[in-house]
């Protein structure tokens, strides 16, 4: 069986580390808007594609 050799930050933590939080800014909620927008248009096209094949395919 394999030892896992694990280093002391993995027991300890990490040291002189602070946490924070992220921030959405406007641009960031307008591109991620954008981005869904953009997969839903391809989703429902892409969905016609098969349906299209497969009238084509006679399935």
């Amino acid at each position: 069986m394999a030892k896992l050799i694990l280093t002391d930050a993995c027991y300890n933590g990490l040291k002189n580390v602070r946490k924070c939080k992220g921030e959405n800014k406007p641009e960031h909620e307008y591109l991620v808007k954008e981005a869904n927008m953009q997969i839903e248009k391809n989703r429902n096209r892409y969905a016609a594609a098969y349906k299209n094949a497969g009238f084509y395919l006679g399935q």
